[in-house]
Formats: structure tokens, C-alpha cells, sequence
């Protein structure tokens, strides 16, 4: 019993704030496979929550484990693997009909025994209980926030999140770059000289306006569907749904 494949994931969500990156998880696992002349026949790789099924690659890696493609699993955690009931049954289903031979992650190894499944089992459960208890909390604090007259979520084009403050504390300023621009969308508008195809033009070529970049998107031209967004939007006068 040689053959494994690697899972690493991580989300964008708030589970996952302290977790390794994807390639940390990878370069870690690799090196200790290495050291324990383990045989690692794939590394899969995933950017998506655990907190709901239905993971993709994750359904890839049981179906081959289920044909026999290879023995055991080679984790960071096992929160990587599972935070909601499903999952986590189904690999102890898995160990109990001997398509998953083990797993393991670079601090214990849980073997197809009594015990070493009840504490698996044990882990998948702490970890659906942690997710549920953030989901909660989260939620809390939207609430909370909108109660306090605050919008949640991601500011639009012309405001900024205050990243002075903690995450869920976080109000909404002007952006110097970006909001004289926008109120020269609706100026241009409210004068009725161009039309939104023209204004959403002039925007991009003549004034370079882009949208917030991000680590994973942003930093492009608006479309004109975002001019009509930005035209629509009641936060602009004030209010927020």
C-alpha cells in the first residue's frame, strides 16, 4: 500500500483564513511524502468551500479512489477534506468497503480501525461545527452592521472598504481615484447629451476608468452593463438593499 493521491484546498471564505496556500499545502506534502518514501501518483488541487458538497475535483479524487486508482489520501488536515456530514461519510464509508486505505496528513495517520475512524469521524464533525458556528456568526454581524445603517459587502465603484478597521467594522469611504469620475457619469447622463453606450465609451478611453483591482480580478475597462449597474444602483442616493 504505496499509491496516493494529494489533496490540497483552500477558499476564499472565512474557514480558511489561517490555512496554508494551496502551494504551501502542496510544497509541505510533497517534501513529507519524499521523507516517508510515500508514492504520489497526483496532486489535485482545489479552491472551493468544504461547507456544502458538491467540490468538483473533490468528487474526481473519490471517483478514482473508487476504481482502485490509488490507496490513501495524503491531506495538510482533515478540514481540507470535509466540513459538512456527506463528505466526511462517505470516506468513512470509503475505509469501511476498502476503497481508502488511509489517510494521512504530516501529524497522524488514520488507518481502517475502530478507533482511527471514530477520530476522523470526530474531526469531520469539528469541523462542520466550526463552519456552521462562523456562518452564524457572520450572519450576526451583517445584521448588525445593516442595523447600524452600514452596507455589507464589497463597496461599488467609487467607494472603498475601510481596510484600517477589522473585517465586519470596515465602513464605506470615497475613493479619490475613482469617484470624481463616476459623478461624471452622472453628470453626463443627467445632461442627456450622450447615450450610455457613449458615456460607458468616454469612460474607458477618454478618462481610464477601471475597476478596483483585486488579487483575482478587477483592474478592467467598464462594460456598459456595469454603466447601467452604476446608473441603477440605489446606494448612490443613499440607500442599500
Amino acid at each position: 500500500m504505496n499509491r496516493y493521491f494529494v489533496y490540497c484546498r483552500k477558499s476564499s471564505e472565512t474557514e480558511d483564513r489561517q490555512i496554508l496556500s494551496i502551494e504551501s499545502q502542496e510544497r509541505e506534502l510533497l517534501a513529507y511524502a519524499q521523507k516517508e518514501g510515500l508514492s504520489v501518483l497526483k496532486v489535485f488541487k482545489e479552491e472551493k468551500t468544504a461547507h456544502k458538497r458538491g467540490r468538483a475535483v473533490f468528487g474526481e479524487v473519490l471517483g478514482q479512489l473508487e476504481r482502485g486508482r490509488a490507496d490513501g489520501l495524503l491531506v495538510w488536515q482533515p478540514n481540507r477534506l470535509a466540513r459538512n456530514a456527506y463528505d466526511g461519510g462517505w470516506l468513512i464509508t470509503a475505509m469501511d468497503e476498502g476503497f481508502l486505505k488511509e489517510i494521512r496528513t504530516p501529524f497522524k495517520t488514520y488507518c481502517n480501525s475502530p478507533d482511527d475512524k471514530f477520530f476522523l469521524q470526530l474531526e469531520f464533525g469539528m469541523a462542520k461545527k466550526d463552519s456552521d458556528d462562523k456562518s452564524i456568526n457572520v450572519k450576526r454581524g451583517l445584521r448588525t452592521k445593516v442595523l447600524d445603517g452600514w452596507r455589507p459587502g464589497k463597496a461599488p465603484l467609487g467607494y472603498l472598504n475601510d481596510k484600517t478597521k477589522e473585517r465586519g467594522d470596515r465602513d464605506i469611504i470615497v475613493d479619490p481615484e475613482r469617484f470624481p469620475l463616476v459623478r461624471k457619469i452622472f453628470d453626463l447622463f443627467l445632461a442627456k447629451t450622450h447615450s450610455v453606450s457613449q458615456i460607458c465609451d468616454i469612460a474607458k478611453n477618454e478618462w481610464g476608468l477601471r475597476t478596483r483591482q483585486t488579487k483575482r480580478m478587477g483592474g478592467k475597462p467598464l462594460s456598459i452593463s456595469h454603466v447601467y449597474y452604476i446608473l441603477t444602483e440605489p446606494f448612490y442616493y443613499g440607500y442599500f438593499y
